[in-house]
């Protein structure tokens, strides 16, 4: 079974398309968003990330999309936490990746760790 779909000329894994776009099944690769592609490239190669840093800032998303951006990245970093035991490096770098593009573009994780607040620290 063929695991890869060509999209503009750049073979991209369908399984990280599905789980980019929270989708069982991609019916129409021409329609997946360009945001969503460019995730999948620096997830296909995590250390051109610092290539395509440009292309993330650059990134015009529209208010409608920004949830679904958001959600695509949460999805990887649940994803890499669930499967960190297969293979420790290649979630790791996944997480981070994600974890990177989600900071450019909101300024900070949600899923970041927070700071547990002791009893009588609450103001």
């Amino acid at each position: 079974m063929n695991n890869s779909i060509t999209i503009n000329g750049e073979k991209l894994s369908i399984d990280d398309l599905l789980l980019l776009s929270g989708a069982d099944e991609i019916k129409d690769p021409g329609q997946i968003k360009n945001y969503i592609l460019l995730v999948a490239r620096a997830l296909r190669n995590p250390m051109r990330l610092p290539w395509l840093l440009k292309d993330i800032f650059s990134l015009c998303i529209q208010e409608e999309d920004q949830r679904d951006m958001r959600l695509c990245l949460i999805r990887v970093q649940v994803e890499a936490e669930l499967k960190m035991n297969q293979d420790i490096q290649r979630y790791q770098q996944r997480r981070y990746v994600a974890q990177v593009i989600e900071i450019l573009l909101f300024n900070e994780l949600l899923l970041a760790p927070r700071e547990p607040v002791e009893e009588g620290e609450v103001e």
